[in-house]
């Protein structure tokens, strides 16, 4: 029944096998024929190197990995025997297949690139400007750490379900040839979840060394998206800007009120000290005296929170304020350059005036003088 389905879904994908490997020769293609326009090339042989030739070559034989409807199923054994006897769940494709089946995930690689392509940071011509001026290199990491930025939610998400189901189905196709385990991919539909949010109830566990290994990478791929979980949610907890400035206003008004009633307190337990002392009350004045201690104790703290509050203040108004002084100092300097550029010009001005004044009241008497050398 199920064998017609097999050999089209084989067939439909060695169509979209071909259709990839054409698609990758025509992206390289491109690619040389941009390097050539940029250089004023007219030999593709000039412009196609010997890395990016053997980087063609190993695309095209990652790509091309895959189970060719060759021949039909393997005939099933024990067909009419129960269900549950030997081997819950029947093993579709034969070793060979499921490797080749699992080497097909090996075209993930293409993702990054059409992420970068379809992201328009390379046909924006702001980026691209910009990032020449400041030498950033627009790659797949600048891509990831965009969208990190923008959509963090989306991107976690999409790739959490991307990953489950990924590894879902390679532990199904894993644990499919084994007898007795975890086979079926409402099970491993199950596992995975769990394997990756670090539970592990133990009810549905793998039977193979590849299945173990595949919940292993599992594990340690939902520790590294719940680092980057929390370290979404403590960026989106912080305060902005604004709210960072009214935060500290008030603080600073708290602490400036402690300290006042901590120096208040610790200018009338002095005083009471300093009046049981002279009393002769021995009791009261040991009292006092201890709790004039906690008061200065309790002012030194305030008053150190309150500075740690200053620097951080400081730290924070230090940045605008630099960039106003920048701007005020490049204005000053832009201003004074033109006022220095205008008394030039206002004095060569006066300079050649003067030259002219000279010549005209030098020019009738070196006539006579020159009459005279003549005679």
């Amino acid at each position: 029944q199920w064998a017609l389905y097999l050999f089209l879904v084989k067939c439909m994908i060695s169509i979209s096998t071909f259709l990839l490997l054409c698609f990758i020769v025509a992206f390289h293609a491109k690619e040389i024929q941009l390097f050539m326009t940029d250089n004023g090339l007219r030999d593709w042989r000039v412009a196609l190197t010997g890395r990016q030739a053997v980087q063609i070559v190993l695309e095209l034989a990652v790509c091309g990995l895959h189970p060719a409807p060759l021949r039909g199923p393997p005939c099933m054994q024990g067909a009419g025997s129960p269900r549950g006897a030997a081997q819950s769940w029947p093993g579709f494709l034969s070793q060979e297949e499921a490797l080749l089946s699992l080497a097909m995930l090996l075209r993930l690689y293409l993702v990054p690139r059409a992420v970068l392509l379809r992201s328009g940071v390379l046909l924006n011509a702001s980026y691209r400007s910009i990032g020449a001026l400041n030498q950033v290199r627009f790659r797949h990491w600048f891509v990831a750490k965009l969208y990190m930025n923008t959509h963090p939610g989306r991107l976690l998400l999409g790739l959490t379900l991307g990953l489950w189901l990924t590894t879902a189905w390679v532990l199904s196709v894993a644990e499919r040839q084994a007898v007795n385990a975890t086979g079926h991919l409402s099970d491993t539909l199950w596992l995975i979840p769990i394997t990756f949010l670090t539970i592990g109830y133990g009810d549905v566990v793998p039977g193979t060394m590849w299945g173990k290994i595949v919940c292993l990478c599992t594990g340690v791929m939902g520790v590294c998206c719940t680092a980057l979980l929390v370290a979404v949610v403590a960026r989106k907890l912080e305060f902005n800007k604004a709210e960072k400035h009214v935060h500290n206003f008030m603080m600073d008004i708290q602490y400036t009120k402690e300290m006042k009633e901590s120096a208040a307190r610790v200018l009338q337990e002095a005083w009471m000290f300093y009046r049981y002392t002279h009393r002769k009350d021995s009791g009261a004045a040991r009292r006092h005296q201890r709790r004039l201690l906690t008061a200065i104790s309790t002012f030194r703290q305030v008053r150190l929170k309150h500075r740690k509050l200053r620097e951080q203040v400081n730290s924070m108004v230090d940045i605008s304020k630099m960039h106003m002084i920048l701007c005020d100092l490049q204005l000053g300097l832009s201003s004074s350059h033109q006022a220095l550029e205008k008394r030039m010009d206002t004095l060569a001005g006066k300079l050649d005036a003067l030259t002219e004044l000279l010549s005209t009241a030098l020019g009738p008497r070196q006539l006579p003088e020159s009459s005279q050398e003549a005679t």
